[in-house]
């Protein structure tokens, strides 16, 4: 490829602008910019495209060679208003109105939708075992049916239908009509086996509760016969209980019975005498003259009883025993009043003494009567404690009896009950089309995937293979203006050879290199350039001798210094092997040490024989010393630096020298090794003013040199001496 001077000139000068996007240290911006997505993707696109297509093709492969299914499907309504047993009771659907409630109750449907059982009873209803497609041709009975289980339930898929309670289930087969008798017969199936499981629920709870109730009954009986044996034995004998506002009152024994009846009549006993004796008083007093005295006294006797009997009328019921004395007391002083008033005879009075000793007599047997029944019934509460306790053993399993009887009569009715609580809303019609596969999504699906393989492809070809390939890259990649491209020589010469050619493609490149490096700064062509690259075997010492001989066939004075003291590339010729590194560690002029070349005007300083540390005689204050007395004599000054690597040779060269170049071999040089030279000679002081780019050719193959060690000999010299300086200089690749 012929690289023209006027062409070198045009890319410096397209690409200067391109300088300003470089960081203030002069590194590029690190990581991927939209911008770098976008190149990368531009760059790599027959990449994505090609996996994009193949991607597309697979697909289409794909649809065409895959067995076309068909999905039939069947839609089910839960029915929550459906008859509801819940806690031994019949409740509607209404009692379940909570969202909730409902959402659970669908989910539990779903799940035994999706159930083993469900897939095995449908498989043996509608024999799958021997079906190919489910249970296979191979294997027992058995082994066929777990596959046919397997596989019908693999292709079964139950959804519930947002915000409603319906339920769909689908079912995908080979055949239309298989997949519609599949769906049809898991809806049929699943209610089938809901309405025997109610039954056999029910079927259950009926024998279960059946055993109770005779167990119940035993028991039972067997208590309230032990209750009339301990009563005929005891003699304990209680009335019925009775039940008044919810709360059941104990019926009283019969000797407590008595005993009421003899207090009531001890009580009407005791007013009877009171009445007799009092009348009896009355007529004698009266007999005896103090009549109107006693009268008056009896007046007072009745209205202190009356006002008694009003007070205690606040507190008790007119027949309470209390009140019924004091109203009999009255009544006897009315009728004693009466009785005096009238002045009973001696015969009156003898008839109201019998009457008071026959009401004393009746009263004190009553008495008598009423302390035998108080000792009974204390007798009584002793045998009362054993009856008390046999009474609650029969009543608490007279209880039991009466509510598992009422618990049995609710399961009849409710057994009876044949509704499901899922309805079948449309049944599953043989599909017309297939559902897989969709040829059009199964394409798509193939270009997006190959697609996303491409872009992924791209950007591992990018991060494996981020070289720099041509000027763009330098600029778009490195933010570096371009000072010259230098091809690899078509005619297969050697670089020595391709150099004195002057109408060479390398000639002619250098030459641009030479116009580039005029217009590289405001002032002019750098008077010291430091030329340096990322690594050996970029054409570095080549691109360092060709500047130089270009600039001294212009007829100025040039000096071209060989910096690398670890590797040097230019021999001496002296008998000493005295160069650089000498006068490094000296305070020697420059003159003693330059040495002359085959080129006019290019003089050479070589680095010489030395012993001892590149870093530290580099790292002096000769240096820069050096430097100024060769720009004092030499109109430029070019520096043929080390490869800056991981050492600081290159960048402590690059901050002595006015301007720094770079080598980079194309193809050859990764942006990242290439954008760490740049960050580390910035980082320095080094003004970069562009990078020179090596061994293109048009078919991207490239050259590289074997930099096997970068050391010292073991004699501590860094080259061989050869009398002709120009032949230390290897253009085939064999040094750098």
């Amino acid at each position: 490829m012929r690289v023209a001077g006027n062409v070198a000139g045009a890319q410096l000068a397209g690409s200067a602008p391109d300088s300003t996007r470089v960081y203030a240290d002069g590194a590029p911006a690190p990581g991927f910019e939209l911008a770098d997505i976008l190149r990368i993707l531009s760059e790599q696109r027959r990449i994505i495209l090609g996996a994009g297509v193949i991607g597309l093709i697979l697909g289409i492969i794909a649809s065409l060679v895959m067995t076309p299914l068909y999905r039939a499907s069947t839609l089910l309504e839960m029915n929550d208003s459906a008859a509801q047993m819940i806690d031994g009771a019949i409740r509607t659907g209404q009692n379940m109105a909570a969202r909730g409630g409902n959402q659970e109750l669908l989910a539990t449907q779903i799940g035994l939708l999706k159930s083993e059982a469900l897939a095995q009873r449908v498989a043996q209803d509608l024999n799958l075992a021997n079906s190919p497609d489910y249970g296979g041709d191979q294997g027992t009975r058995d082994q066929r049916t777990k596959r046919a289980v397997g596989n019908l339930m693999n292709n079964t898929d139950v959804s519930a239908v947002k915000g409603s309670l319906l339920i769909q289930v689908s079912h995908v087969a080979k055949d239309p009509e298989t997949a519609a008798k599949v769906a049809n017969a898991l809806a049929q199936g699943f209610i089938s086996s809901s309405l025997e499981r109610r039954y056999d629920s029910s079927s259950f709870a009926r024998k279960f509760l059946s055993d109770q109730l005779q167990r119940t009954k035993a028991s039972l009986e067997e208590s309230e016969r032990k209750l009339f044996d301990y009563s005929i034995a005891s003699g304990v004998f209680r009335t019925k209980s009775v039940t008044i506002d919810g709360r059941t009152s104990e019926g009283g024994t019969l000797a407590q019975d008595s005993l009421a009846s003899l207090n009531e009549a001890l009580n009407s006993a005791r007013v009877r005498r009171i009445t007799a004796e009092q009348a009896y008083k009355s007529a004698s007093l009266d007999y005896i003259g103090d009549q109107s005295a006693n009268v008056v006294s009896l007046v007072q006797q009745r209205d202190d009883l009356k006002t008694q009997y009003e007070e205690k009328g606040k507190l008790f019921k007119p027949d309470y025993p209390v009140m019924r004395e004091l109203q009999a007391r009255i009544t006897q002083l009315d009728n004693t009043i009466v009785a005096t008033r009238s002045r009973v005879s001696g015969n009156k009075r003898n008839e109201l003494l019998g009457e008071y000793q026959s009401a004393l007599r009746a009263e004190a047997e009553i008495q008598a009567s009423v302390s035998a029944a108080k000792g009974d019934v204390q007798g009584e509460r002793g045998r009362s404690i054993e009856y008390n306790i046999l009474q609650r053993e029969a009543d608490t399993n007279r209880a039991l009896y009466d509510a598992l009887l009422q618990r049995f009569k609710e399961i009849g009715v409710a057994g009876g009950i044949g509704e499901s609580n899922v309805a079948i809303v449309d049944r599953a019609d043989p599909p017309q089309g297939a559902f897989r596969p969709r040829l059009p999504v199964n394409a798509g699906l193939g270009l997006m995937l190959g697609i996303a393989v491409g872009i992924a492809l791209a950007f591992a070809v990018h991060m494996l293979f981020d070289a720099i390939v041509d000027p763009a890259d330098v600029r778009n990649k490195l933010h570096m203006p371009v000072l010259g491209v230098i091809p690899m020589d078509t005619e297969e010469r050697s670089m020595m050879e391709a150099l004195g050619d002057r109408k060479s493609d390398v000639s002619e490149a250098y030459y641009s290199v030479r116009t580039a490096l005029k217009f590289s700064q405001p002032k002019g062509a750098p008077h010291t350039l430091l030329v340096t690259s990322t690594r050996p075997g970029e054409g570095k010492s080549t691109s360092a001798y060709a500047i130089a001989s270009s600039m001294a066939r212009l007829g100025g004075k040039v000096l071209l210094i060989d910096a690398d003291l670890r590797k040097p590339t230019f021999v001496s010729s002296r008998s000493d092997g005295y160069g650089l590194a000498h006068l490094l560690g000296t305070e020697e002029p420059l003159s003693a040490y330059i040495e002359g070349t085959q080129v006019e005007n290019l003089a050479l300083l070589p680095v010489g024989r030395f012993v001892g540390s590149a870093a530290e005689l580099l790292s002096s204050n000769r240096l820069p010393a050096i430097i100024a007395e060769a720009r004092e004599t030499y109109d430029m000054v070019v520096i043929d630096g080390p490869p800056v690597l991981g050492l600081t040779d290159a960048p402590l060269l690059g901050a002595t020298a006015e301007a720094t170049a770079l080598i980079i071999e194309s193809r050859q040089s990764r942006t990242g090794n290439v954008s760490e030279m740049i960050r580390r000679l910035a980082e320095s002081g080094s003004n970069i003013i562009g990078v020179i780019l090596t061994k293109v050719t048009a078919s991207g193959a490239g050259y590289g040199y074997s930099y096997y060690s970068y050391s010292y000999g073991a004699d501590g010299v860094g080259g061989k001496v050869s009398s002709d300086p120009t032949r230390s200089l290897d253009v085939t690749g064999e040094q750098d």
